[in-house]
């Protein structure tokens, strides 16, 4: 065991950055969003062979009061591996051009609190701990390969950076090496499941959101499976999907990014947007979650060219040009209701003007 303690004033960025090492601190300024501008990443000075296990002691701190995920993203010879966090509960995505595929997991990174952060990459396994909580863990991921590849003997350049909008704290940082001294694999990382994609997918969400969207799949592909048709698919980003032939979309994003959660229509001539009649089918059973859904549709900013996508929707005396039908949803347990809501109230639409007309031939 080879255990590198990093002085944190050696760090260096590769391009000029405010960056600041003070108070035994080591300061990385946020990326502004939308700019453009490349991310402050900070080299680790040295290269480190595999197996080995990276502990830091960091803070995240939003500096947007509204902002929903913060990011720390680690740079591990042609990999990454990032780890977002949110206010009150947070989703981490791990995705690596060679060392993993794209995988999500859950943990309580918290803006503006220092935690303990360890990255094992073991000869066997994968897995992370916050605060010696084990919060992810991976068998045979691709970076084992880089093992026997004689590209690694002479090790792997480390880098550091934060997210847009996210400032950085490293209090401590060190690298252990291994040689024939690798740690034991935590217990209960020793008989992990075989998880489906979606099963991957939900547990990377909040544990308060977990059911819920177990209840949303199952309605969508079960309940609502003789008329709407859906069809699941997750994608490289991170995105489920629901999608019906009759172009009625259901989305959701890994939380803490964006909008979290997402209705809307992919319009053709044949698949045209029914969200005024989703909305008066929804107001005669509850004029109250009609009124609320009305609040979420997504107002279509005016281009200079006209948009097809646009879509006037009126209720209760209130018009407004709406982009795609999109309704957007706060990732609440409560929230998913109306979700149903609103698919429920698709489905009764799409049926009274005949399958037929709408489904594509």
């Amino acid at each position: 065991m080879k255990i590198n303690n990093i002085p944190l004033e050696l760090l260096t960025p590769k391009k000029p950055a405010k960056i600041k090492f003070e108070n035994g601190e080591f300061h990385i300024p946020a990326e502004e969003a939308m700019l453009g501008k490349t991310r402050h990443h900070v080299n680790i000075p040295g290269k480190y062979k595999l197996p080995f296990r990276i502990d830091m002691t960091v803070k995240t701190k939003f500096i947007r009061t509204n902002q929903v995920a913060s990011q720390l993203t680690l740079n591990i010879g042609r990999g990454n591996v990032y780890f977002n966090g949110g206010h009150t509960s947070a989703v981490d995505v791990l995705t690596s051009g060679s060392i993993l595929p794209s995988v999500i997991y859950h943990n309580d990174m918290q803006s503006g609190e220092f935690v303990d952060l360890s990255i094992t990459f073991g000869s066997e396994m994968m897995w992370v701990t916050v605060n010696d909580r084990v919060c992810f863990a991976a068998k045979n991921p691709g970076y084992i390969d880089l093992l026997r590849d004689n590209a690694t003997m002479n090790g792997l350049d480390i880098a550091i950076c934060g997210g847009t909008d996210t400032k950085l704290t490293i209090k401590s940082l060190n690298i252990v090496e291994y040689e024939n001294d690798e740690p034991d694999i935590p217990e209960e990382n020793m008989n992990l499941p075989e998880l489906s994609a979606f099963e991957l997918f939900v547990k990377g969400l909040p544990p308060e959101i977990h059911d819920e969207v177990f209840r949303l799949d199952e309605f969508l592909l079960n309940d609502m499976k003789s008329i709407l048709k859906f069809r699941r698919t997750i994608d490289k980003n991170n995105h489920l999907t629901y999608q019906s032939p009759y172009g009625f979309v259901c989305t959701i994003r890994e939380y803490g990014v964006g909008n979290s959660l997402q209705t809307h229509w992919v319009q053709s001539e044949k698949k045209p947007d029914r969200t005024n009649d989703i909305i008066n089918k929804l107001a005669e059973s509850s004029p109250e979650t009609a009124e609320r859904i009305f609040g979420k549709l997504q107002i279509c900013a005016p281009h200079s060219r006209e948009c097809k996508q646009r879509t006037k929707v009126e209720y209760n005396s209130k018009s407004i040009n709406v982009c795609m039908g999109k309704i957007n949803y706060e990732m609440f347990p409560f929230v998913f209701e109306d979700i149903r809501k609103v698919v429920a109230a698709t489905s009764e639409v799409v049926k009274s003007y005949g399958t037929g007309v709408i489904l594509r031939k």
